[in-house]
């Protein structure tokens, strides 16, 4: 084999140096570069011939010196210098500062003296940058972690705490020096409750085969306050999935969980309601589908929950009946709120339930409409007194018309008797028993107009009025004597009871037979007005005639005849009060009827 020359080796020596990832450089005893590689000469940021020739602290001022010192040594000494850290020394153009890692071998001469020192130079700037990164990162995130309200620890693997962040050791009042080093189970959070230690314990267990843990947990605070939160516990991996540590890791859930057991609590409450209804509670979907049964439907209808739910509700309704589901579906599918209405439901025995219906729609959280609520009542007692209630009220109005019926006839047969009694008597006589005959029919007409109307218990006053003209004219021949009587009624429709009525019908009665006979004495015509009308929730009746008037110093009593006596007495009867206003031109009696204008009193 061909070896080579110390020529070839002087050839190949720089060529060698030249293609070196490394900088090499070659220094003689006083310190003067005799040789530097391009690699070297870029780390120094200067050229090969800037530095060729040139003692060490003219070309590396700002690093001479700590590397000078290295070089004595290795000339005095004779033995090398392996992996010098080289730091902050040499000033890069951006200002920032170079790392380098150096080594130093003496050169020894024939004269066995060091003549040279040869320095090999790794540029370690951009490791150094990289582990700065990562401290400067891990200190972040520890920073980051620390102001979070959330628990991150880090577990060894038989589950002693290596590191907590800041935030569950502050709301606890504890420092990390309390809880680094103790295992996991046993720290102040977890150690006052022997169940959740062991908990804590199987989910350790569970993380070091590679099984992530995750549940709610209370977790002690300061003063012993508990706090719950989301616990999760997750192994850590490395590069080859080998489980290295164990990090648990939790989330306040405390309000989340406050309003989980409020929402609990209310759901039992409800379901208490439910179950203790009388009224049966049921629900369904879209689809007519039973989804809820409580215990009163059960009782109402004879099914149990488990035959029921899941079936078609239509099962309850008879045949005619089943098309009034599709409609209330499709308004309960719009939102609309279905007013309590009665039908007919078939029980489990095949017997028709009579019930009151309430259907309200039933809603999802985001208040979409999802199904409905159906509230039912069993009305078949009620709808059978009601019944019964009708034939007894139809039964009492038949009775009340009959006993209208046979007063007013009763009443007539009665006028008819005076009037044949009147015949044979004097004339003084027969005028008594003919306004005894007026006074008759009036009560008569009273009870006519009952036996009439709807209710049998009000009399429409300007209907009264109105036969009472009709009848005051033909009984006291008042167009054969040149009188005109002329009624204003403006009492709008009002209604009186029987006990106001007959009085007040009497009292006008007197009113109009007293003008006729009295106000006209001196001529033969005249004009009798009655005015009806509505004053301060009273009636107002007025009887005016334009006659002679009153003689002075009249008074309602017996000395004027039995009409004086008669009128204030029926007045009385009903509370009301009895004005009167006379002179030479006519008189005016007014009745005030207290009351006469009372909700429900109208005429329809």
């Amino acid at each position: 084999m061909h070896s080579l020359t110390e020529q070839e080796i002087h050839q190949i020596f720089p060529l060698l140096m030249e293609v070196m990832p490394l900088g090499i450089a070659v220094l003689d005893r006083n310190l003067y570069l005799r040789y530097i590689n391009s690699r070297h000469a870029e780390l120094n940021h200067l050229t090969v011939d800037e530095q060729i020739g040139k003692h060490l602290r003219e070309f590396l001022p700002h690093a001479a010196d700590v590397i000078e010192p290295k070089l004595q040594f290795v000339i005095s000494n004779g033995r090398p210098l392996i992996n010098q850290e080289i730091r902050g020394s040499i000033p890069r153009s951006d200002g920032s500062y170079l790392y380098r890692l150096a080594s130093y071998y003496p050169v020894i001469s024939n004269q066995q003296q060091v003549s040279h020192v040869v320095a090999v130079i790794q540029d370690s700037t951009i490791d150094q940058f990289q582990h700065q990164i990562y401290n400067e990162t891990q200190q972040r995130l520890l920073r980051v972690l620390d102001n979070l309200f959330a628990f991150v620890a880090v577990l060894d693997l038989d589950g002693t705490l290596i590191n907590a962040n800041r935030a569950p050791l502050d709301a606890a009042g504890i420092t990390s020096a309390d809880v680094i080093g103790k295992k996991f189970w046993d720290c102040y959070w977890w150690s006052y409750s022997p169940e959740i230690q062991q908990q804590l314990k199987g989910a350790i267990a569970d993380c070091l085969e590679g099984k992530t843990s995750r549940f709610d947990v209370p977790v002690r605070m300061l003063a012993g306050e508990l706090m719950w939160i989301d616990f999760m516990l997750a192994p850590l991996r490395n590069a080859r999935g080998e489980i290295t540590h164990l990090i648990p890791s939790g989330m306040d859930i405390t309000k989340r969980h406050q309003s989980d057991a409020a929402l609990h609590q209310s759901e039992e409450r409800w379901r208490s309601v439910i179950e203790s209804s009388d009224d049966a509670i049921i629900t369904k979907s879209l689809t007519s589908i039973v989804t809820s049964w409580n215990p009163a439907a059960e009782r109402l209808l004879g099914y149990t929950s488990e035959e029921i739910i899941g079936k078609s509700i239509t099962i309850l309704f008879p045949q005619e009946k089943i098309s009034e589901e599709k409609q209330l579906i499709r308004r309960i599918a719009a939102g609309e709120q279905i007013a309590p209405f009665e039908t007919e439901r078939i029980h489990r025995s095949g017997r028709i339930v009579h019930v009151s219906v309430t259907i309200s729609p039933l809603r999802d959280r985001m208040g979409k409409v999802i199904g409905a609520c159906k509230l039912a009542r069993d009305v078949s007692q009620q709808k059978q007194q009601m019944q019964m209630l009708e034939h007894a009220v139809e039964e009492k109005t038949a009775l009340l018309h009959e006993v209208h019926h046979r007063v007013k006839n009763n009443l007539q047969i009665v006028s008819s008797l005076l009037n044949l009694q009147a015949r044979k008597a004097t004339k003084e006589v027969a005028d008594a028993l003919s306004e005894s005959q007026g006074r008759i029919k009036a009560m008569a007409l009273v009870h006519q107009l009952l036996y009439e109307s709807s209710d049998m218990s009000e009399v429409v006053l300007s209907d009264f009025l109105k036969n009472l003209t009709s009848l005051s004219v033909s009984m006291y021949g008042i167009d054969k004597k040149g009188i005109q009587l002329r009624l204003e009624d403006d009492s709008q429709g009002v209604s009186l009871d029987v006990q106001r009525m007959i009085p007040c019908g009497l009292a006008v009665n007197e009113l109009i037979m007293n003008a006729v006979k009295h106000a006209f004495t001196d001529r033969v015509s005249g004009l009798i007005i009655i005015r009806v009308a509505l004053l301060n929730r009273s009636i107002q009746i007025q009887v005016k005639d334009d006659g002679c008037g009153l003689p002075a110093g009249f008074q309602w009593k017996a000395s004027y005849g039995l009409g004086s006596q008669l009128i204030p007495m029926f007045v009385h009867q009903f509370h009301g009060e009895l004005i009167t206003d006379t002179d030479q031109s006519g008189t005016c009696v007014t009745i005030i009827v207290p009351g006469g204008i009372q909700e429900g009193q109208y005429a329809s």
